[in-house]
């Protein structure tokens, strides 16, 4: 009956004898484990910059102050963490590491008297130091340059860098051009193009490939290099804006044009290439029997084909050429048109960029567009051969007096040289009337071209085109 209190005594004694002695120890130590916190200041920082390392230690056994700890770093491209400085802990436990990492780097803290004991990895991303620029250069055309520093030990020279572009920033980045980075110095990268950009705003964008491009910012930087389209998102690298002028004639003076053209008589059409080489206009694809403006294509082919024979002007071919152009006399036309032929025509035409050029038959029955004469009345110089431009200018800026309407008669007062060639026949629709011209003023240069069928007379379609052209050259360059 004396049994069941012995043996509780007895137990409860076992039970404070093994307390005594430590037994238990590990209990209170497992709930005051040591930890080590870790995060960084700033988890993305521009090349060169500094953040710093962050934490505290907890539970370790004595106190938390004055602990040694290391921290370790891993630098892209990862591949084991190594000691890079050393710290004790502030009196309540806390701690900082200053760092500059120079690319994308992993880091940890850990225990120096018990390395097992360590904290997560706190990652630091380094931004390139990107910058870009613009500079416009008449006509149309705009050279970016895109500059990239970051460690020199990342060699990104020569690589094949494709180009984008989007005329406004909603649309999508189409491919535009190809090249190759350059490195002007170490730790630099270079890339630079000159495309052809639309007036107003544009955005654009490159994008090349490299083993090591992991090695710098994240990876939604570096989006894929898309064949004919830029993948990539707002956080793409390389990447920017710029706004280029529209020229002149202003965007206002062309609608105003266009209004005008619209409300008059029979079928009509302009084109006019600004001073920024872009082309505008109304109907701009609409073909026409040439009539004589396609004298000035005759001009063009004729000379390219004594350059091309090594051949130079002599009286011979000064005698068709000047009445051809001077008074637009058809005889010398039809001529000249025997000796250089359809296929030099075309190929002139195609060489011009022409979309909508035809011949077959006689010269005159020619067909053209306002799109494919300002162009090639604009580009004029470039199609022909040095050695024959003064004379062939000369030709087309003094035309007779009683030629001179239009275009000239509307440029010239306002102080621009004129470089043109009319055309006027009677058609089934009623009168036909065209010009086209190339105007200089200073360094400026531009292009008009207007084409008419079915005016009720050759007045009206004369009026028609100074009309247009009155309203083109509005206000100054």
């Amino acid at each position: 009956m004396y049994g069941a209190p012995v043996r509780g005594r007895l137990l409860l004694a076992i039970a404070l004898g093994l307390a005594s002695t430590g037994a238990f120890a590990i209990a209170p130590a497992a709930a005051t484990a040591t930890r080590i916190s870790a995060a960084p200041g700033r988890d993305e920082i521009p090349f060169g910059a500094s953040t710093d390392i962050t934490g505290a230690i907890t539970g370790h056994p004595g106190s938390d102050g004055g602990v040694v700890l290391d921290l370790e770093a891993d630098a892209y491209p990862y591949g084991s963490f190594v000691r890079a400085a050393s710290r004790n802990t502030a009196a309540d436990g806390s701690y900082r590491f200053p760092v500059s990492p120079s690319r994308n780097t992993r880091y940890r803290v850990a225990l120096r008297s018990t390395p097992g004991v360590r904290s997560g990895t706190a990652s630091v991303t380094v931004d390139e130091d990107v910058a870009s620029s613009v500079r416009y250069r008449t006509p149309g055309r705009a050279t970016i340059v895109i500059r990239s520093e970051h460690p020199p030990g990342l060699d990104w020279g020569d690589r094949r860098v494709r180009w984008y572009l989007s005329p406004t920033s909603l649309a999508k980045l189409h491919r535009v051009d190809a090249g190759r980075t350059s490195t002007p110095r170490r730790g630099v990268t270079r890339m630079e193009t000159t495309v052809q950009v639309p007036a107003g705003r544009f955005r654009f964008a490159a994008c090349f490939q490299a083993q090591s491009l992991g090695a710098m910012g994240p990876r939604v930087a570096r989006p894929r290099c898309g064949r004919h389209r830029f993948g990539g998102g707002r956080r793409a690298l390389y990447q920017g804006t710029g706004k280029a002028p529209f020229g002149y004639p202003r965007r206002s003076s062309i609608e105003r044009a266009h209004r005008y053209l619209n409300d008059r008589a029979g079928l009509k059409s302009f084109g006019v290439v600004t001073t920024e080489g872009r082309l505008y206009g109304s109907n701009l694809h609409r073909r026409f029997v040439s009539a004589s403006v396609v004298k000035a294509m005759l001009l063009v082919a004729y000379l390219r084909m004594l350059h091309r024979e090594h051949r130079g002007l002599d009286s011979s071919s000064r005698s068709l050429l000047h009445p051809m152009i001077h008074v637009s006399d058809n005889d010398a036309a039809t001529r000249v048109w025997s000796i250089v032929g359809d296929p030099r025509l075309r190929r002139l035409a195609k060489r011009a960029g022409m979309k909508d050029f035809s011949i077959q038959g006689i010269w005159a029955n020619a067909m053209i567009s306002a799109a494919d004469q300002a162009r090639f009345f604009y580009d004029m110089k470039r199609l022909l051969p040095r050695e024959f431009r003064r004379y062939a200018d000369h030709l087309l800026s003094h035309i007779t007096s009683s030629q001179s309407w239009g275009i000239p008669a509307v440029a010239r007062p306002r102080g621009w040289t004129v470089f043109f060639k009319g055309g006027w026949r009677g058609t089934a629709r009623g009168q036909l009337v065209h010009q086209a011209a190339r105007l200089e003023h200073s360094r400026d240069r531009m292009a008009i071209a207007v084409l008419t069928d079915g005016d009720p007379s050759m007045g009206y379609g004369i009026q028609s085109i100074e009309g247009t052209a009155g309203r083109l050259l509005r206000g100054r360059p």
